[in-house]
């Protein structure tokens, strides 16, 4: 670790990371890998998806530290407690050896076990006394095994190159350890792929939201936007610096990935991972209030038509991008007004005014007049436009013209009607529709 590098990193150990963090010092073995689960309600055989990744590092002779958080909250219910205390005494008990309690300033217990081909922290977050606030949820856990992870890299315990975490719900690659991140890249991102359950209803359900997925990725790609990668929190490695620098995993109840690399963008790029893809279980949840489980049981539940973005949309997004992909060195008074010109030509004339209502919505003219009186460098400004125009930016951009009159589709129509997917619903059994556009959508996702 560069001398540049390691002040950033201690510094944000020192104010900014969780108490647990400190256990990362204390490790009896040294490591080469980190990877970090939430766990919350879910059973040991989760570990069992993990072994083919963890045993191909050990079969190269080196070893794996594995983070769990196991949480909930005092509103869930006694069989969260059980299913969460269960779990937690199969993870201590899981090596021959007895486990090792590990000390830090808060009050959650941390326990130690050395396995065969790796090392394995549980973190107690489910205990009385110990379990997360109301407002505390998936975030928080994923933060709390980062921090570990990133101060056991600090204190040289562990040579890793990024901070992986995923989910309970994925089955690894063999290669899963093995892509290097790029020059410059602040994470890196794994492909996936959604394994069916068996039960065709619940498989169908997922498939229509990962056809949302993969539809709104291709479209922001379609724009022009540096945000068109999937957020996804069991698909995700960090690059250490990277994580100290944006102040680690926000800690929210649902959408940490999102913002996390919202934040990760601005500091570098984001990268897709050279492997094999991630397996993940189709399955339907209510852990959080939003994302991949809720959006499946809402689908599952439902017997409404499912829609999503109409593909005007990104038209609009597109002009927008384009538009404002050249801040030249023009008055302050005049380059907002200049954009905007430049962006109606490339869309119909009925949109005009719906743009410009959009645009004020977000407060771009003043946020571009401020941007150009600061600077005429052509290349600071750019920069600050797509540090500004961010991943939440642009999703409130689509929101708003959601709801200024582009509404919604079917989500067949949608695909048939876009520019980026133009995929036809013709040809689709009625039966498998869903499924069938996943793998085309699949196709143009991966052709990036």
């Amino acid at each position: 670790m560069t001398s540049r590098v390691k002040p950033v990193i201690t510094k944000y150990l020192k104010t900014y990371a969780e108490p647990e963090a400190s256990v990362g010092t204390q490790l009896p073995h040294d490591a080469d890998h980190v990877l970090v689960i939430p766990a919350h309600n879910e059973s040991s055989y989760f570990l069992n998806k993990l072994r083919p990744a963890l045993d191909q590092v050990a079969d190269r002779g080196f070893r794996t530290l594995v983070i769990v958080i196991i949480n909930a909250r005092d509103s869930d219910s006694s069989a969260v407690y059980n299913q969460n205390d269960s779990l937690l005494e199969k993870l201590k008990t899981s090596s021959h050896n007895r486990p090792i309690k590990l000390r830090h300033s808060g009050n959650s217990p941390c326990w130690y076990s050395s396995n065969n081909g790796f090392d394995l922290i549980a973190v107690d977050r489910t205990s009385e006394g110990c379990r997360f606030s109301p407002h505390d949820g998936v975030g928080l856990a994923r933060k709390i095994g980062c921090d570990i992870g990133l101060s056991s890299i600090n204190a040289k315990l562990n040579t890793s190159p990024l901070i992986h975490t995923t989910d309970c719900d994925v089955r690894l690659p063999t290669d899963y350890f093995d892509p290097k991140l790029p020059e410059g890249a602040a994470a890196l991102l794994y492909r996936f792929r959604h394994v069916p359950s068996g039960d065709s209803k619940l498989d169908e359900a997922h498939n229509k939201y990962e056809v949302f997925l993969r539809y709104y990725v291709l479209g922001l790609r379609y724009a022009g936007s540096p945000y068109g990668f999937h957020t996804i929190g069991s698909c995700i490695a960090i690059d250490p610096l990277s994580y100290a620098r944006v102040r680690g995993i926000p800690k929210r109840e649902a959408g940490e990935d999102f913002y996390l690399l919202n934040k990760l963008a601005k500091v570098g790029t984001i990268a897709v991972a050279d492997s094999n893809a991630v397996d993940i279980h189709a399955r339907h949840s209510l852990r959080v209030p939003f994302g991949t489980g809720r959006s499946t049981y809402e689908l599952y539940h439902s017997t409404d038509p499912y829609l999503i973005y109409n593909p005007r949309i990104f038209d609009l997004l597109k002009a927008w991008i384009t538009a404002a992909s050249e801040l030249e060195d023009s008055d302050s008074s005049r380059t907002y007004l200049e954009i905007f010109d430049r962006a109606c030509r490339l869309i119909p004339h009925d949109d005009h005014q719906r743009l410009s209502y959009v645009l004020e919505r977000l407060g771009a003219p003043q946020a571009i007049h401020e941007i150009t009186q600061q600077t005429k460098k052509c290349s600071v400004r750019r920069k600050w436009f797509s540090d500004w125009f961010d991943a939440f930016r642009t999703l409130k951009f689509v929101h708003f013209l959601r709801d200024s009159g582009l509404k919604n589709l079917p989500w067949e129509e949608a695909l048939s009607n876009s520019t980026f997917c133009g995929i036809s619903s013709v040809a689709f059994n009625s039966f498998s529709k869903a499924s069938q556009a996943c793998e085309q959508l699949v196709g143009l996702d991966e052709q990036r």
